[in-house]
């Protein structure tokens, strides 16, 4: 999967994860594939890498969107992960500066090995007193191998949903994994997107709650209340 491109006047998914709360995505390339069929064959590569504003247009928490408008006039849906939660709320109006950053990685399944899952961290702060929230999504699946055309780079699987897709492999590291695989195989694929965002609008003046005593010599006894 890659990075969104910009669309003037239309409406795209941003692929990535997605910000929370209210609104509310590195490692680098690397490839690790062996060609001996019965060796642990594992390959990742980037993906996704930008940076982007956008003003929030509006949010619907059932849904779990946010729609927000580019500076090219483009519209932008962001998906909010049910799993994200400690994130500064976003509401209609507010300028939103973004850094994503989305890998996909995939390695044959060990016999007997347990289902991958999938989880979400998310936490919020503050950056230079506005409000800035950081978001990493590990998606996670399980895949059988049902077809494979090495020379064209094109694999078909079936999921635990028993959905099949046909997909063309474009990351050279996946291409080389792609080299070693046979029918039959079953392939953990994890897409992880870590998105960053700060509310530029608005600042926040943290509080805080100071409580004086007598100094003492050290050592000696503490004074009373």
């Amino acid at each position: 999967m890659s990075a969104p491109t910009k669309a003037r006047g239309a409406s795209r998914i941003l692929p990535v994860m997605q910000l929370a709360g209210m609104l509310l995505a590195g490692a680098g390339a690397a490839l690790s594939a062996t060609a001996a069929h019965d060796a642990r064959a594992q390959a990742s590569a980037i993906t996704g890498n930008q940076v982007t504003t956008g003003t929030v247009e509006t949010v619907d928490p059932a849904t779990g969107t946010v729609l927000l408008r580019d500076q090219a006039d483009g519209l932008v849906t962001v998906h909010i992960p049910r799993g994200a939660r400690h994130l500064p709320r976003v509401q209609p109006g507010d300028k939103i500066r973004i850094r994503f950053f989305q890998t996909i990685a995939a390695d044959i399944a060990a016999p007997g090995s347990p289902m991958p899952e999938s989880t979400v961290s998310s936490a919020q702060g503050l950056a230079n007193r506005h409000p800035h929230g950081t978001m990493i999504s590990f998606r996670r699946e399980r895949v059988r191998i049902l077809a494979i055309d090495a020379p064209h780079h094109i694999v078909t699987v079936i999921d635990p949903a028993q959905m099949t897709r046909t997909v063309t492999v474009r990351e050279k590291p996946m291409q080389d994994l792609l080299a070693t695989l046979k029918v039959g195989d079953q392939v953990d694929i994890t897409t992880m997107d870590a998105v960053s965002f700060t509310v530029t609008n608005r600042v926040v003046t943290p509080s805080a709650t100071v409580t004086e005593h007598a100094g003492r010599p050290a050592g000696g006894t503490p004074p009373g209340p």
